[in-house]
């Protein structure tokens, strides 16, 4: 992990690239997000919140966080 690199963000931009995983920073919620998440619709109009250190492990190209901080993870 990281290996290839990461980026951190704490604004509300849409950030492209390969990525495997997101690790948050701050208590935050993902606005937006593509990649083969099953339900992402479900998981996006729901708000779910995300605390401080957890991690969401899977391919995604693109994600826009509706609030907080995070460190993306290349692929």
């Amino acid at each position: 992990m990281g290996a290839n690199g990461c980026t951190y963000i704490n604004d509300t931009a849409t950030y492209t690239g390969k990525f495997t995983s997101v690790q948050f920073t701050e208590a935050s919620v993902v606005g937006a997000i593509t990649g083969p998440m099953e339900n992402s619709a479900d998981f996006l109009s729901d708000g779910t919140s995300f605390v401080q250190g957890q991690v969401i492990y899977l391919p995604f190209t693109s994600i826009t966080l509706a609030s907080g901080k995070a460190i993306l993870y290349k692929a």
